[in-house]
């Protein structure tokens, strides 16, 4: 089981430095998806799917499959099912409000907007329901709505280093 400094240390990759579809660096969406679930309701666990739900990306995962690519590296660093799945329904929860809100699509960047053609596009009525009876569902819907609001290239973020204790909490849960 991983512990707080080494899921630290993995997040100061310097593949995270890089752009990642959007106009900052993959940490600094990750950092701010974080913050604002963290400055929302203070649940370490949700904050630490914030902070880890784009993680697949720098191992080359794609655009269909990092939701359960990330989800299974948050299962290794020894995180909840919780977290886990949290991860795993970012994308879901995407294609859910793009079903049920015509508003949301146009809320969405350009670039998130193109990457949910190749996700599936909205929920099918079935899905939608299935989504709708998870244990998780509004926890996936505050993760997807701070991971939309996280990508302002001009807001300045605390740093990895705030988050230790959050991280730790986390994975006592």
């Amino acid at each position: 089981m991983a512990n707080a400094e080494s899921i630290i240390a993995c997040l100061s990759s310097p593949k995270l430095l890089e752009s990642y579809r959007e106009e900052l660096p993959l940490i600094d969406h990750l950092l701010q998806t974080a913050e604002l679930l963290w400055e929302d309701c203070g649940d370490p666990e949700l904050t630490v799917a914030g902070l880890l739900h784009d993680l697949a990306w720098t191992d080359g995962s794609s655009e269909t499959e990092h939701a359960a690519d990330g989800s299974a590296i948050a299962r290794s660093l020894g995180f909840s099912d919780r977290v886990c799945q949290l991860i795993g329904l970012h994308v879901t929860a995407k294609r859910y409000l793009v079903r049920i809100d015509p508003r949301y699509w146009q809320r969405l960047s350009s670039e998130s907007k193109a990457s949910l053609v190749e996700q599936g596009g909205a929920l099918t009525l079935g899905e939608l329901k299935e989504f709708e009876a998870s244990a998780y569902f509004g926890d996936a819907i505050r993760l997807r709505l701070a991971d939309d609001m996280a990508k302002d290239p001009t807001r300045i973020t605390k740093g990895l280093e705030c988050f230790y204790p959050i991280i730790t909490k986390a994975l006592l849960t």
